[in-house]
C-alpha cells in the first residue's frame, strides 16, 4: 500500500512531498516506510506534522505549511512598525507538490478542509485505504473531495456476484473488516493456482484484494486499484501505480 501510494504520487510528476500522519509508535513506522519509498524513487520529503487525538487540526496544518512561522514573522512586524499601517496575509510554504496523508475518514474530512482554509487547497492529498470505509455518503463523502487513494476491487466495486452473496449471506462490515473477508476470499481462490504463478503459465490472476501475482523471492504481491473522491462519491482511476516498484 504504501509502495503504490509513494509510486501513484511519482508517476503523476510530483517530486516534494509532506506527510501527516498521527503521532503514535505504528504510525511513526508508517511514516518512516513511506519516506524511504519516496526517497528511493527520487523525491525529497519536505515537510512532516503529527496529530493526536482532536477535532481541531488547524496547529498541524499551520505547522506543516509553515504558516505558523509566517504569523511569527508578522507579529516581529507588528512590535516594530505602527499597526494601523500593517496589513498582513498569511502565506503558506511553496515547496510542497503533494501530501500524503495517513487518516481515517472521520480525521479526513475534517484535515482536508482544514488543508483549504489555510491556502493549501490546491495541493493534490494523496491516502492510504483507510481514508476509505466502504460506504457511499455523498454528503459526508464531499469533504474528501479530490484526494486519491489505493484499495482492494472488493471496496471499490460492490457490483460483482461474490460480493453481492457475501454482503447478502455474511453479517454486515465495513472498512478494515471487509478487506479482511476479501483476504479471505483471494486465499481460497489463489491456493490451487499458485503453481500456474510458479510456474509463469499466467503473469497474474485477477483476486478481490488486487490483481496477485508471485515475486522474485516467492511472495504474493497485489496491485490496488487507484480512486479519487469527485462530488462525494468514489471514482475509479485508470493510473499506473506499478512503476518503479521493487
Amino acid at each position: 500500500e504504501i509502495s503504490q501510494a509513494a509510486a501513484l504520487a511519482w508517476n503523476s510528476g510530483h517530486r516534494q512531498a509532506a506527510i501527516i500522519a498521527p503521532d503514535t509508535f505504528n504510525y511513526a513506522r508508517l511514516r518512516t516506510a513511506f519516506a524511504n519509498a519516496w526517497q528511493n524513487l527520487g523525491g525529497n520529503v519536505v515537510s512532516n506534522a503529527t496529530y493526536g487525538d482532536t477535532n481541531d487540526y488547524s496547529d498541524v496544518v499551520k505547522r506543516l505549511m509553515a504558516i505558523d512561522s509566517s504569523e511569527q514573522r508578522a507579529a516581529d512586524l507588528l512590535d516594530l512598525l505602527p499597526r494601523t499601517n500593517l496589513e498582513f496575509t498569511p502565506r503558506r510554504r511553496q515547496d510542497i507538490d503533494f501530501i500524503f496523508l495517513v487518516a481515517n475518514p472521520r480525521q479526513g474530512r475534517l484535515i482536508k478542509p482544514t488543508l483549504a482554509f489555510y491556502f493549501a487547497g490546491d495541493i493534490p492529498v494523496y491516502a492510504l485505504p483507510s481514508i476509505f470505509d466502504g460506504t457511499i455518503d455523498s454528503a459526508e463523502n464531499r469533504d474528501l473531495e479530490g484526494i486519491w487513494f489505493t484499495d482492494a476491487p472488493w471496496l471499490l466495486d460492490s457490483a460483482p456476484p461474490l460480493r453481492q452473496r457475501a454482503d447478502a449471506e455474511l453479517r454486515s462490515v465495513s472498512g478494515p473488516l471487509q478487506r479482511l473477508r476479501a483476504l479471505g476470499v483471494d486465499s481460497f481462490q489463489l491456493y490451487p493456482r499458485l503453481q500456474q504463478l510458479a510456474n509463469a503459465e499466467v503473469p497474474s490472476i485477477p483476486g478481490t484484494t488486487g490483481v496477485l501475482s508471485l515475486s522474485g523471492n516467492q511472495r504474493i504481491y497485489r496491485e490496488l486499484e487507484v480512486a479519487r473522491f469527485r462530488n462525494g462519491r468514489v471514482e475509479l482511476q485508470a493510473l499506473d501505480i506499478s512503476a518503479n516498484l521493487d
